[in-house]
């Protein structure tokens, strides 16, 4: 897509003058140097990298340096931000005010603008591009921060989307391999004790070329006597690295997960502790079945009770998510738990019983994103929702909502501030107009 420096300069002229000063004093009088090409007009022509179907129009935003020194519009310390860089804004110039005047609405994603230094304080100028725009924003449930600065700036609405795939990391190539041995380890501990040393030998080497000596935060190999203390210290940090919860692709905007997607995604929101209806409070998964999620769980006793939550989930998977299937799915995984009692069985058919009945429905309404979308774009209001991590709340998910990053009911009572430093004086009391 090309924008002629004649067309470039009489959009510049409609930004507001301090603006336009800023502009011209850091990149000099428009359209400027970057991404213009003159082999077509000697006056110039910004190109810009998009594709066009009609009244569809998809960009790629230009790099946020210039040709030769790429750093340059790069976020850095410092009290203010640069202006923007003249080939930035046709990106919210051009399409932006020609759709106000066919359909005055809009559905894009401020990116990396959110986050450059200065745009705290709306130094980025985001709304000289939009103008009176309006701005739907389908945007990740969980990340408040950002999407907050989109409301700020440029007057976003937001509509909430599901989270990406979500999966456990485990662990592959040389921590594999260290995993391994570690278990060989006690084998032989307990075994063949006179095999130790050549053991240990290979754990050091492992470790030395793999470089996880930098990770483990130790120097030099540690004495025999010593060597079991520290291989509890390898045996917490591989349990914290394999246990971590990863992103396992992307989301595809109104599709919904199903099949390992969903028993992956539903395994990561069921490890946490959930609210059901406001009032009762659900274990996780792996704590009902017995594990203490404190990180002080042995590396064994978290995969064993990980591979016992996966083997639940699955098999509601394979049920299709009835609720009638609870208890037999229960009654059969953990079928020889001699140490299991009733009340661990009850809480696992609790906790699966509120994945059938709240998680599963709505990750299928998933597919209802896209209307959410086309709904807002429409002028319609869309209901607001509180942001939340879709792994450690459940029922929320993502219902395709306009959400707001504070919750008035989790702000902090005053009471809370008193055993620190006095809290700051108010701007105004009740009985002043509020500003």
């Amino acid at each position: 897509m090309r924008i002629p420096a004649a067309r470039y300069r009489a959009w510049f002229e409609t930004l507001p003058e301090d603006l336009r000063h800023g502009v011209e004093a850091h990149w000099g009088p428009p359209p400027g140097e970057s991404f213009v090409d003159r082999s077509r007009d000697p006056d110039g022509e910004i190109v810009l990298a998009a594709l066009r179907a009609g009244n569809l129009v998809v960009m790629v935003q230009p790099p946020r340096g210039c040709r030769g020194e790429p750093g340059r519009h790069l976020p850095r310390p410092r009290p203010a931000a640069e202006p923007p860089l003249p080939g930035r804004l046709p990106v919210g110039c051009r399409r932006l005010r020609r759709a106000r005047d066919r359909a005055r609405r809009q559905a894009r994603q401020p990116g990396v603008a959110a986050r450059q230094v200065g745009g705290d304080v709306g130094l980025l100028r985001p709304d000289a591009a939009l103008g009176d725009l309006p701005l739907v924003y389908p945007f990740l449930v969980n990340d408040p921060g950002e999407g907050t600065q989109a409301k700020r700036r440029a007057h976003a609405v937001l509509v909430d989307h599901l989270v990406p795939p979500m999966a456990r990391a485990e662990t592959y190539g040389d921590i594999a391999r260290l995993e391994q041995l570690l278990d060989e380890h006690a084998s032989i501990a307990a075994m063949d004790p006179a095999k130790l040393p050549a053991v240990r030998a290979q754990i050091w080497t492992l470790i030395q070329a793999a470089r996880l000596d930098h990770d483990l935060g130790v120097d030099d190999r540690p004495q025999d006597s010593g060597f079991d203390d520290f291989l509890l210290h390898v045996d917490g940090w591989l349990c914290e690295v394999k246990d971590v919860q990863i992103r396992d692709g992307l989301h595809v905007l109104g599709d919904a997960p199903e099949g390992k997607a969903r028993v992956d995604l539903v395994l990561a929101m069921l490890r946490a502790r959930q609210i059901w209806a406001g009032q009762e409070a659900l274990p996780g998964l792996r704590e009902a079945l017995g594990l203490a999620e404190d990180g002080g769980a042995a590396r064994v006793s978290v995969d064993e009770a990980e591979s016992l939550a996966r083997a639940l989930v699955e098999g509601m998977e394979e049920r299709g998510w009835d609720p009638f299937a609870v208890s037999p799915v229960t009654a059969s995984v953990l079928a020889g738990g001699g140490d299991r009692g009733s009340g661990v069985l009850a809480a696992v058919e609790k906790v699966l019983g509120f994945a059938a009945g709240e998680i599963v429905p709505r990750l299928a309404r998933t597919t209802d994103e896209i209307g959410a979308v086309l709904h807002a774009l429409d002028a319609v209001t869309s209901p607001p929702g509180r942001a939340v991590a879709a792994a450690r709340a459940g029922q929320r998910a993502a219902d395709r909502r306009n959400f707001y990053s504070v919750d008035p009911r989790a702000v902090p009572a005053g009471w809370r501030g008193r055993p620190g430093r006095p809290w700051p004086t108010p701007c105004w009391s009740g009985t002043a107009p509020t500003p």
